[in-house]
Order: C-alpha cells, then structure tokens, then sequence
C-alpha cells in the first residue's frame, strides 16, 4: 500500500513539474503554455479517401466504422474539443514559419482544405495560403482569424464558410448566428485593409457524415442569397464569389461532374472554382 502511495505522488509531481516547466509564469503553475500543442500527426485524411473525393469520374463510398471505431473516433473528438475547440494548432508552427510575403488567405473549411490537392498550381507561387480545415464551422473559423490569416498580414482573404454550420458539426444554431460570424471576420479584415472575397456556399441535398436526413438544398440559397446581399451592402468593399452558380444543378445538388460526393468539390470542380477566385483576385 505505501509503495502504491508512494509510487502515485513520485508519478503526480513528475506530471506537475512537467505542466510547471511549460507555463509562462515564473511565480506559478498555470495553463497557459508555450507550445500548447501535441507533436504533429499523420494526415487525418488517407490517400484513397482523397482519391475518391478528388478523381473526375470516380465512385465515392462514405466510409464506415466498426462499432469500436466509432467510440474510438467520437471519443478522439471530444478530446480535441476539450484541447483545441478552434484547431487553433493547424497551422500554428506555419503560421510560425512564414517568411515571404502572403498575398491571398483561404479561409474556410474542408472545400477550402482540400483545395491545395484539388488543384496544387494554385499555391506553387506561395502568393496564396491555404487555412483551410475540414470539418469546420464558422465560429471556429472566426476565433482563428487572427493568427491564420490577420497575422499573415495578406492583402485578399477569401471567406468560404457554411456547410458544416448548416450540418451542425458544431451543434445547432441559427441562421442569424452565422451571419454574425461572417460579419465579424470581415469587420476583422477590413480594419486590416484586407480586401474580402465571400465565396458562396457550394451546392448540396444532403450530407454523407451526418445520420440526420438534412434537405440543405433551400437554405443553402437562403444564406447565399444573404452574402449577396451583404456584399452588396458594402459599398465594393466586399466582392461576392458565386462558385455555387456555376457548381450546381437547378434542383441545387452539386453538378455530378464537378463532385463525387455531392458536397464536394473534384478536381474538375476545383479548377472552375480556381478560375472564379483568380478573376475575383485580379479585380
């Protein structure tokens, strides 16, 4: 019993001597850290996934998970919420790293994140950076506006959010909520002489990751409708991009030969998309 007790506070005070060593306070242990993020990890998103998603022609299959899997996976989520509820360490250390001058930001969720392997000539210059990260909603995107796109100080930011807010991947919210998020990020970057480019929300009827049976199709239109109209409101501040135009079907789906999977993007789909944002860019 004494040698468990004994083994117990040793492990208790190695942990707290550890946490103590990381804080920036030099009187006590805090949370605040210098580098509070875990080693990097292996791409999340396979190879055969991003095949199926990005090859013209090819059959999309949602992946599945084995029971265990699933807990396994939901339980990897919480703890990432709980860590990083914004993913604020994505793209800490290039963030970090980066020396040449940035003239164009992406920011935005997956549709944005898997731009760079959609169509890599887009970002051989280094001109323009990808802040992309999958899965994300708008009020995510908004608390990492500052230190992945302010602090990279570019000229043009590109906001290209709502399909997850709509998925609910964050939990439920309203239409109003994500207006708020987009008006604060453009607030954000026209107080930093950024001009801003709204890219509007790609098409779908439906979402493959979520088990609810969301019809998206009308409120997609509703919200794109909105960041039209808001654009217009600015003056030309703000320059609305009308990927959706020019992706869907008129019922709204995404055009099946610019998309696998419906939600998004192929590598078809993201040259139409690159073509639409290098004439926005150049204006």
């Amino acid at each position: 019993m004494r040698m468990t007790t004994t083994l117990c506070c040793t492990l208790v005070s190695l942990l707290l001597s550890a946490l103590s060593a990381a804080s920036y306070a030099s009187g006590g242990f805090t949370a605040m850290s210098r580098n509070p993020c875990p080693p990097p990890q292996s791409a999340a998103v396979g190879a055969a996934f991003l095949h199926m998603l990005l090859t013209p022609g090819a059959r999309f299959v949602a992946p599945t998970q084995s029971p265990g899997e699933k807990r396994a996976a939901d339980r990897a989520a919480s703890e990432q919420r709980a860590r990083d509820w914004a993913d604020l360490c994505r793209y800490r250390s290039a963030d970090a790293a980066s020396r040449r001058p940035v003239r164009v930001v992406l920011m935005g969720d997956s549709i944005t994140d898997f731009w760079r392997q959609g169509d890599p000539a887009l970002f051989a210059s280094g001109a323009v950076a990808d802040r992309g990260i999958s899965g994300q909603t708008s009020p995510q995107m908004l608390v990492r506006f500052w230190p992945d796109v302010i602090a990279l100080h570019p000229r043009v930011v590109q906001i290209l959010a709502g399909t997850n807010d709509i998925a609910g991947n964050t939990g439920p919210a309203t239409e109003q909520d994500f207006e708020n998020n987009i008006m604060a990020m453009v607030d954000l970057a026209e107080s930093h002489d950024m001009r801003v480019l709204l890219g509007s929300i790609p098409p779908a009827v439906h979402f493959w990751w979520t088990p609810n049976p969301y019809e998206p199709a009308e409120e997609i239109r509703r919200l794109n409708d909105w960041l039209r109209r808001y654009a217009g409101w600015s003056g030309g501040r703000v320059e609305f991009v009308d990927y959706y135009a020019h992706l869907s079907t008129p019922a709204g789906a995404f055009r099946p030969d610019l998309s696998n999977d419906g939600v998004h993007p192929n590598a078809a789909g993201y040259k139409v998309m690159t073509a639409l944002l290098r004439a926005a860019i150049a204006k």
